[in-house]
């Protein structure tokens, strides 16, 4: 892929670009990758920065165009959608005060409703009979997490452990259609609002770095490392520059935005990765017979035990978007955000203040609702039928959040309908 030429760009996906770049200019950030032609982002760069109102109102009369394009239905269902998280970005740079639950909807086509603590209450009462020892169950928590903590000269050995073995069963999954050429460099950095990120360079190319400011768990590094590269977004970022961008020519996918509804898509694709790889108790074995002996943990009990435990964890990934809510929409403080974390997710105070980071952060602090939703939803939809099938379809096509959404009440009528 890296000596072929980058398709030029029609004259919407072009604007669609300009577009991007011109919030990129307001809210560094926005544009999370570009593969397309250089020329375009550079003279989208230069000059003036454009006013909010001048782009929002650029926002509008694409939008416009999109309906009226002679395009296929996928296509523009999720222009539109995309668009309507660009004009929500648009009108809050343009002065106005959007409530914190539509703010969140109009950027990703999701949502954002509170999750019953009822859920986590039970989750941490399934983990109560689950982790060794005696007492409160957050303490319990992490003292067990503990046990799992590597020093930062470990995780390099770890991913060369690790990154053969997930590579190869990512490849079974696609069924060979990875570029031959693609890569993923790993880097380990500090001061970041995040544990891991992809940057996704282009020509299947990404770099992966990971927050050493946070605990690295040689039992959560595998699907970290899924959720980064293989099979999450640098698979997706690979599989979609060469299917819809190069072969098709939708230049909507030269270019990857925060804040729009595709990260739901992205991140549910991400944080479902391990599941689709490691389907049921894989992931635990592999790692007692590969992970830890590397990592010098030696043996680390019963596998069995610690995928339930996992299970368990994963009930509580909404307890973030939660906290959010109670600071953006309920005006409750930081220091109840932290509780709040510490609480219902199990987290030490230096976790919790980071998690408080990341959901006060401008450009992160509705993003935290992609994670569960993106996962919920898109779980959902896996469930129906064949799970490594539609996966693909995730992994290729042009998918937004409600049009999932769509899906999935198409296989409970399809299951309603069965004499």
């Amino acid at each position: 892929m890296h000596d072929q030429p980058r398709p030029e760009l029609d004259p919407l996906s072009r604007a669609y670009v300009a577009l991007a770049f011109g919030i990129e200019r307001h809210v560094p950030g926005y544009v999370d990758a570009y593969v397309g032609p250089p020329a375009v982002r550079d003279e989208a760069i230069t000059g003036p920065k454009p006013e909010p109102a001048r782009l929002l109102a650029a926002a509008q009369v694409l939008a416009a165009r999109v309906a009226e394009a002679d395009f296929p239905e996928a296509r523009v269902g999720y222009l539109t959608a995309q668009f309507q998280g660009m004009i929500a970005t648009c009108r809050l740079l343009a002065g106005e005060t959007l409530p914190y639950a539509e703010e969140v909807h109009r950027c990703f086509d999701v949502d954002a409703e509170p999750t019953p603590e009822a859920i986590f209450e039970a989750a941490i009462a399934e983990l109560d009979g689950l982790l060794p020892g005696t007492g409160p169950v957050a303490e319990r928590m992490l003292a067990w997490r503990r046990g799992f903590e590597v020093p930062p000269a470990t995780v390099r050995p770890l991913i060369d452990a690790i990154v053969p073995e997930i590579r190869r069963r990512t490849e079974a999954l696609v069924r060979g259609e990875l570029p031959d050429d693609e890569t993923v460099e790993f880097r380990l950095v500090r001061d970041q609002p995040w544990s891991g990120y992809n940057w996704y360079l282009g020509d299947a190319r990404s770099r992966v770095e990971l927050n050493t400011d946070l605990p690295v768990h040689a039992n959560d590094l595998v699907g970290l490392l899924c959720h980064e590269a293989y099979p999450g977004h640098h698979t997706e970022h690979a599989l979609k520059e060469q299917r819809l961008y190069r072969e098709r020519g939708y230049g909507e996918h030269a270019i990857f935005l925060i804040n729009t509804p595709e990260c739901v898509i992205s991140e549910g694709i991400a944080t479902l990765a391990e599941t689709v790889v490691f389907p049921g108790d894989e992931l635990a074995w592999f790692q007692a017979e590969c992970v830890y002996p590397t990592a010098g943990l030696g043996e680390r009990g019963d596998p069995a035990r610690e995928a339930a435990i996992g299970r368990a964890q994963r009930a509580l990934r909404a307890v973030s978007a939660n906290a959010a809510l109670r600071l953006h929409a309920e005006g409750r403080s930081e220091a109840d955000a932290v509780a709040y974390l510490q609480r219902y997710g199990l987290h030490g105070e230096a976790e919790a203040r980071q998690q408080l980071r990341f959901i006060t952060d401008r450009l992160w602090r509705a993003y935290v609702f992609t994670y569960h939703a993106g996962r919920d939803l898109l779980g959902r939809w896996l469930d129906g039928g064949d799970r490594a099938a539609r996966f693909r379809t995730l992994l290729t096509e042009q998918v937004y959040p409600s049009r999932v959404a769509h899906w999935i009440a198409d296989d409970e009528a399809a299951v309603g309908g069965r004499p």
